[in-house]
């Protein structure tokens, strides 16, 4: 396992600005499948590495061998952070996996099943911990719905865990998308930037227009194809719930990523 390294106070910042959590504490049925929008998505699970049971919503498309976007969600959700985007996505022609990590809580009433069954089994959740679970994640979308063209979608501290991820594994991913990643924590004593330094996949970033300080080293480290956004007429929101039909500007935030997603599929 790899050893991470903190930044306390920005770690608390983007918890205070970007997580939030549900009055309802009501488990989800993980056997049920449910219409979103006309599509449906069936909850899944997988082991990890270190023994810990992994859930995920599954959203199929008509085409089950079209390009897969792995989603995570930022610090304190759930995979209900997705509830509102994945219907979108799998309209523009992809699969989705939203993926509970263990770092997580609940959002939208969805209980985070991953970090349940973690503490359940008296298993650390900390940011550090949940490299198995993304890896996990991958393996099951390989092989299990044996996706040819793997997208890695993450949020906040997962955005940052992204750039790990595709300097680690060069050949997995297909592209990163990475909604206000920074430089929250350092791995094996490396920022993220110097990881990013290795990223050869398309990347695509956004953010709240404030944050951007906190991603543009890592964004300018990156050598592939690459873009970015930031609101043009508002001050935009932190992590992938920008896209959240919550907002009154999500459909501005939608028009700037749909270009690059189609060139992914």
């Amino acid at each position: 396992m790899k050893k991470l390294y903190f930044i306390p106070w920005i770690i608390l910042i983007n918890c205070l600005t970007g997580c939030s959590s549900s009055a309802s504490l009501s488990d989800y049925n993980t056997s049920e499948v449910l219409s979103v929008k006309h599509h449906t998505y069936k909850t899944v699970n997988f082991p990890t590495s270190d023994g810990l049971k992994v859930y995920a919503d599954y959203y199929s498309s008509h085409n089950k061998r079209g390009p897969l976007i792995i989603l995570y969600h930022q610090a304190g959700f759930s995979r209900g952070e997705f509830r509102h985007i994945a219907p979108r996505l799998v309209e523009l022609g992809f699969n989705v996996l939203a993926v509970d990590l263990r770092s997580g809580d609940i959002l939208n009433q969805v209980t985070n099943l991953t970090k349940k069954e973690a503490l359940k089994q008296g298993m650390s959740t900390s940011f550090q911990d949940v490299i198995p679970d993304l890896e996990a994640s991958f393996d099951y979308a390989k092989n299990e719905i044996k996706s040819r063209k793997i997208i890695y979608w993450g949020s906040s501290y997962s955005a940052s865990l992204g750039f790990y991820m595709a300097a680690k594994y060069p050949k997995d991913y297909k592209a990163l998308i990475a909604y206000s990643p920074g430089e929250y924590f350092k791995i094996e004593n490396k920022n993220i930037a110097e990881y990013a330094k290795d990223v050869k996949i398309p990347v695509f970033t956004s953010s709240a227009r404030n944050e951007e300080a906190q991603w543009k080293s890592i964004y300018n480290s990156v050598s592939a194809r690459k873009e970015f956004y930031l609101p043009s007429k508002t001050k935009g929101h932190h992590g992938t719930m920008a896209l959240s039909a919550f907002h009154d500007d999500a459909e501005e935030n939608w028009q700037a990523i749909i270009p690059f997603l189609k060139t992914l599929r």
